[in-house]
């Protein structure tokens, strides 16, 4: 009996072994070096009874002692964790799960793939999952080092295709394996063999067989329910393909209805043909204040046949016939200028939209011309219009505009980018009056335009002897340019060009100071880069 490893009690038997990994790379200043300790701790994995193997499978062949790499000689072998690091292999597999309760199988075949790794001799066995097995899939074992019914470990060499292996009382057979473990064996010497088929277990037969007879009878009593929750009977296959070729494919066109009857009038329709399957919906355009129910569906969509006398009246069910004398309305029939009987309304088609005529262009060869354009309705009466007063002359001309389109009057808008990009900037000329008398021949006017606001303001020059007193001769203010109408803007000013202001005055501009000829020239964009601009240039 030994003594129990336990606080106070003192053991003399042997150490216990160890099982960590032999620490024989290191690192010191950046540097990879080894380990020139004494002696290697011990690997936890077995040593292989396969001598033959090409390269060293356990710590236990490699000598620590041996001199390092810097002097000069190669280590004799290479520890498993280093020489089978990354790599695995890899078995394909099955085994048989027994099924109880089932009178259609008795087993079930369920796929594996056992992953098997060469630097620690660790197994883990997974199922790939399948989409709505009803089976939880994935890992069956995790990866750890398993025993054998003998109580040794499991090795690579107990794996080979066509074995069979025991794992925790379940037996996997192994049926085929990846290149890279077919490789591997064959470097050592060991042949795996041909690869072998997965059995087929009976719910695997039943469910992967293809049927090959299309045309088999159906059950009575599947036909008689398949029926009764509206499924259509002895359908012709054509219709069903035109069903999948046309679907959601419609014409759509407007017509027009003339009361013939006293007091008549004009009614507007949509008709539309479902080219899937030959029916007609005609749809009532409403008018506001018609005075009429709001009942849009004037002809639930339906065959239409183009006599409606030759259809017995049937209230409950409009439109539907089985007899096949009866003929109905086609696309054909449909084009701008026909008249579709409706029951008895003749409508008159007078226009279609863009798919309708894209329609029959491509498919029946027509042309642009085949859809000319109809107007039945009266032309609208012509609105009206509000001409705004003349302004006052008292304020602004906003101003006066605010009261004349709004009830309560607005403060009028202002352009603030415009504001904040041309603040302070000023245009001036010098002016002289046009066509005026001989005593005002010889007065000079400063014309400034001040960009930021739009407002043009003109001071008169003093002049000894003249008789007229210098000074303000119009207030800062905006006006409207008789040539053009509008307010006048910065291209308005030219050296060259004539202003009339109010109505009364017109000043030609004569010369511009330096700065505006600069301005002018640095920004052509906004006064056109015409005569003017170029010979202020210049």
């Amino acid at each position: 009996m030994s003594v129990p490893f336990l606080p106070g009690f003192t053991v003399a038997t042997q150490p216990r072994p160890n099982y960590n990994k032999s620490h024989v790379f290191d690192v010191k200043a950046g540097i990879r070096t080894s380990n020139d300790s004494s002696t290697a701790t011990r690997s936890y994995r077995p040593t292989n009874t396969n001598p033959n193997l090409s390269i060293a499978q356990t710590s236990d062949e490699f000598d620590a002692t041996q001199t390092s790499q810097m002097s000069g000689s190669q280590p004799r072998r290479l520890p498993s964790w280093v020489a089978y690091a990354r790599k695995c292999l890899r078995f394909y597999g099955f085994f048989c799960e027994a099924v109880y309760s089932s009178n259609k199988e008795n087993f079930r075949v369920r796929k594996v793939v056992v992953y098997y790794y060469l630097d620690d001799d660790s197994i883990h066995v997974a199922e790939p999952k399948c989409e709505n097995s009803g089976i939880p899939q994935g890992v069956l074992i995790n990866r750890h080092r398993i025993p054998k019914e003998n109580g040794q470990m499991v090795t690579f060499e107990d794996l080979g295709i066509s074995k069979e292996i025991t794992l925790y009382c379940r037996r996997f057979r192994l049926v085929d394996c990846d290149n890279f473990t077919r490789e591997f064996y064959g470097n050592n010497g060991m042949d795996l063999g041909e690869p072998e088929d997965y059995p087929v277990d009976a719910f695997t037969r039943k469910n992967a067989i293809i049927p090959t007879n299309h045309n088999k009878q159906m059950h009575d009593m599947k036909l008689h329910m398949e029926a009764s929750w509206g499924k259509m009977m002895g359908v012709n296959i054509e219709s069903t393909q035109r069903f999948l070729a046309n679907d959601r494919k419609v014409l759509r066109f407007f017509a027009m209805w003339s009361d013939s009857n006293i007091g008549g009038e004009q009614r507007a329709f949509t008709i539309h043909y479902f080219l899937c399957d030959d029916t007609v919906e005609v749809l009532d355009v409403m008018c506001p204040n018609s005075g009429r129910e709001a009942f849009p569906t004037f002809l639930k969509r339906s065959k239409l046949p183009k006599s409606h006398e030759q259809v017995t009246p049937n209230i409950s069910r409009i439109g539907w016939t089985s007899d096949d004398s009866v003929q109905c309305v086609t696309e054909t029939d449909l084009k701008i200028g026909a008249t579709v009987n409706v029951y008895g309304r003749e409508l008159f088609l007078c226009g279609c939209d863009t798919f309708t005529k894209n329609f029959y262009i491509n498919n029946y060869g027509m042309s642009e011309a085949d859809f000319p354009f109809m107007l039945l309705d009266d032309p609208p009466e012509p609105r009206p219009e509000m001409v705004p007063p003349p302004h006052a002359g008292f304020g602004t001309e906003e101003d006066s505009l605010g009261s004349f389109l709004y009830l309560s009057p607005k403060v009028p808008k202002i352009d603030f980018k415009k504001l904040m990009q041309n603040d302070g900037l000023r245009l001036s000329f010098l002016a002289k009056m046009v066509n005026a008398s001989p005593e005002d021949a010889n007065r000079r006017f400063n014309v400034t335009f001040h960009m930021d606001r739009e407002k043009v303001g003109i001071f008169e020059r003093f002049q000894r002897n003249s008789g007229f007193v210098g000074g303000k001769f119009l207030e800062k203010s905006r006006l409207i340019n008789p040539a053009t109408q509008v307010f006048f803007q910065p291209k308005d000013f030219k050296v060259g060009a004539k202003l009339t202001i109010n109505n009364a005055y017109v000043f030609e501009l004569l010369e511009a100071d330096l700065w505006t000829k600069n301005f002018i020239q640095s920004n052509p964009d906004i006064f056109g880069g015409g005569p003017g601009a170029g010979e202020v240039a210049m």
